[in-house]
């Protein structure tokens, strides 16, 4: 049988298999097929389940009765609900299926993982704010890459060399969540690539730490998103910015940002906007901005989508008030009742321009939650709701999934998990 090993072919062999009902007896069938397809033996046995570690209530999610044929394939991957970045209680992430049934449950050191990374039958993601394992297609832990001095938070990414860009504070810093790291994916060498305060020296001058604060939290950013092999879009919650970030290996640059003119007014920084070809409530408190090239478009052109929180609040620019800021409508100011939204923006390089090209309203969720684009559907997490949704593009509601425990879902990824535990 073929192993996927550069020997090729073995008769012992040891898999992972998932998808196990817990604490329940499950029939379990092997079917061995040739090149042809053609049916060569099968092996029939039962296996009890153990029960779910993390506890009984997540053996299924709540999920409406409407047909799953329109959903995308897939198990949806829950990451994070439990603990907070500096808890040393375990955590999980927790796979779905489309009818709400857990099929896996990964045990984590604690904190949560924040997206899953594959390459070469290994897949990546973090396990604690100071570490980000490997583990191949068996469960095997081959790779064990630490933080070093510093605590990642809310996201990583490959680059275009599968080097490992994290989002990172400094350890013992008076400020956090502001920093840009990458981990050499073959040594686990760590080099600073961006620190904001000298890419914005005179916004970060007007900010304040907050009452009872330990730290100064002043961008917050929370999604990292590479282009082309030398720049990211970044999304800072704080100052409800989305930012390009060219020349990250050498001398890092500010391209362009995406946010309100009045804010960034006083700091001078309100040259490097982009302007807006229509008329649309500017992001607030966004999450998860992705980037998405499109063979389509002319050069210079591409679509960021994201997760519009829609929650204008900076708790280290008191001063600033967002209810007067004309770039706002129908935007909310605390974490009480409101809308939020998927907001799909066409950003013009050549001409410096962002329009709003589509939006999907959703139960509204302050702060974290996340949005992704897969096989022609949109998935949706409202993390402070504990619940996520699969759309079509057009925003057609298919099914919506409701979990418990915990503050809330951090982020919902769909993975197909093909060449790694699927074929």
């Amino acid at each position: 049988m073929n192993t996927n090993t550069l020997s090729g072919y073995t008769t012992e062999h040891e898999y992972l298999l998932i998808g196990a009902i817990p604490n329940q007896t499950n029939t379990i069938t092997v079917t061995l097929t040739n090149k042809q397809g053609k049916v060569v033996d099968t092996l029939s046995w039962s296996y009890n389940a153990p029960s779910l570690q993390g506890g009984d209530q997540y053996l299924t999610v709540e999920c409406d009765d409407s047909n799953t044929s329109s959903l995308s394939n897939g198990l949806y991957t829950v990451l994070g609900n439990d603990v907070t970045e500096d808890s040393e209680e375990q955590a999980y992430m927790r796979l779905y299926d489309n009818y709400g049934i857990i099929r896996s449950e990964i045990p984590i050191v604690s904190y949560r993982s924040h997206r899953i990374l594959f390459e070469n039958n290994t897949m990546y993601f973090s396990i604690s704010n100071k570490k980000i394992v490997g583990m191949e297609q068996t469960g095997y832990v081959s790779k064990i890459y630490d933080t070093g001095n510093y605590k990642l938070h809310h996201d990583y990414i490959f680059d275009s060399n599968n080097n490992i860009l994290v989002l990172a504070s400094e350890k013992e810093a008076k400020t956090s969540e502001d920093k840009i790291i990458m981990i050499e994916k073959d040594s686990g060498n760590i080099t600073e690539l961006v620190d904001l305060i000298d890419l914005l020296p005179d916004y970060y001058s007007t900010t304040s730490l907050p009452d009872g604060a330990e730290d100064l939290d002043w961008m917050h950013i929370n999604s990292l998103a590479l282009v082309d092999k030398t720049s990211l879009i970044i999304s800072s919650r704080e100052t409800s910015t989305i930012i390009k970030l060219d020349n990250i290996y050498s001398n890092p640059t500010i391209d362009y940002m995406i946010g309100s003119d009045n804010f960034w007014q006083e700091s001078g920084y309100d040259s490097l906007l982009l302007n807006k070809t229509n008329d649309f409530s500017m992001q607030a408190g966004q999450h998860c901005v992705t980037y998405v090239d499109d063979n389509s478009l002319p050069q210079g052109q591409y679509y960021l989508y994201l997760y519009n929180n829609n929650l204008a609040v900076s708790t280290t620019r008191p001063d600033y008030d967002w209810k007067s800021d004309s770039n706002y409508s129908n935007t909310y100011y605390n974490l009480k009742k409101g809308t939020s939204y998927y907001y799909k923006y066409l950003v013009d390089e050549n001409n410096r321009t962002v329009e709003l090209v589509s939006s999907i309203p959703v139960a509204y969720s302050g702060y974290v939650s996340s949005v992704q684009e897969l096989d022609g559907n949109v998935i949706i997490d409202r993390g402070i709701a504990m619940s996520w949704s699969e759309y079509s593009q057009d925003g057609t509601l298919l099914r919506t999934f409701k979990t418990t425990g915990g503050k809330f879902v951090y982020r919902v990824f769909k993975y197909d998990y093909l060449d790694y535990w699927f074929q």
